[in-house]
């Protein structure tokens, strides 16, 4: 008879699939007669408490899309707009409402807590039936990080002095879409594009050669990628950092690297060259390593902006993501 492992509450954190493969594995723990079962489903249990109870506390906060009034001061979405594209990246998280600030600590605890469940499954049930929850488990963790990855990019455009007020707004309104459905939030339905190029990313080979990233674009598509992530880096004009962001997401090192390396492969005659990609296999756990892959174009661009260095300003997704917003906004130009 299958038993759930919690009560779920009315602003539970888990869908009705979650709930399911949880249910799934909880069960398979307790009938596999293993010597630490009862700590193991202890464990399951306290975590999906705390989850439920971050679920419920999110719940009390104000929706950043209602209209709140304290004596003669009134706010609601247009305030928050307009509060936020005003912001530098040195004070956007001070005006985050805390419903977005406890989100986050959200994703982050479940996605802790789908780690923890691939832990389990790796440790107490057999292979057939461990690798197929192992792999529901990742699945939800990827869902946690990509969310995180989109409001980081969505932040770094609405606090962004280069973009145009537009779509500093449009960064937010998505934003808020995020926080106010953190429960149910689901990059796939908001920006396809991205999920699937992550995805394909993810598989690819990292060849390197002459780094014309002739191999490593095939394989983008050969593995899912959405053609508008390639498409927009293929138009009339790129600018050169553009380009420079585009390389550093097909090849996996610094556009500074990158320059680094076709200088010595000129001044030495080199016709090819070989690249280590960070991306998957070099670490024990290749969907960490994919979020810092992208964590780490994320601050390398950041750090450029802030001190006016030479180089992309922006990682590709955030190019991308500007060029989805603008479609939004209906503008033409940035």
């Amino acid at each position: 008879m299958s038993v759930s492992p919690v009560q779920y509450g009315p602003n539970t954190p888990f869908t009705p699939e979650e709930r399911a493969t949880i249910e799934a594995i909880y069960n398979c723990v307790k009938e596999s007669g293993h010597p630490e079962t009862a700590n193991l489903k202890h464990t399951i249990r306290q975590q999906m408490a705390c989850l439920e109870w971050l679920g419920e506390t999110l719940s009390q906060y104000p929706s950043p899309l209602s209209e709140q009034r304290l004596g003669s001061r009134q706010r609601g979405l247009a305030t928050l707009v307009e509060t936020l594209s005003r912001s530098n990246p040195a004070n956007f998280d001070v005006f985050v409402p805390t419903r977005a600030l406890l989100g986050r600590a959200l994703d982050m605890a479940e996605s802790n807590f789908y780690r923890l469940l691939r832990h389990v499954c790796s440790e107490v049930l057999s292979d057939e039936t461990s690798r197929h929850f192992q792999e529901e488990a990742t699945r939800r963790f990827h869902i946690c990080l990509y969310t995180r990855a989109v409001e980081e990019i969505l932040s770094a455009i609405a606090c962004d002095s280069e973009a145009h007020c537009p779509i500093r707004e449009q960064a937010v309104l998505a934003l808020a879409q995020i926080w106010e459905h953190r429960l149910t939030y689901s990059v796939r339905d908001f920006f396809p594009i991205l999920e699937a190029t992550w995805q394909a990313r993810a598989r690819i080979t990292v060849v390197g050669g002459t780094l014309a990233g002739t191999q490593e674009i095939f394989e983008l598509f050969q593995h899912g990628c959405d053609p508008q992530f390639v498409d927009y880096f293929s138009c009339a004009h790129p600018s050169d950092d553009e380009i420079g962001a585009f390389r550093e997401f097909l090849f996996g090192t610094s556009a500074e690297e990158l320059d680094r390396l076709e200088k010595r492969m000129v001044d030495t005659g080199t016709g090819s060259i070989t690249l280590d990609d960070l991306t998957g296999a070099a670490r024990d756990d290749p969907t960490i390593a994919f979020y810092e892959f992208f964590r780490s174009r994320h601050l390398l661009a950041g750090a450029r902006s802030l001190a006016h260095l030479p180089g992309p300003k922006r990682t590709a997704e955030g190019y991308v993501m500007i060029s989805y917003l603008r479609q939004m906004e209906g503008e033409t130009g940035e």
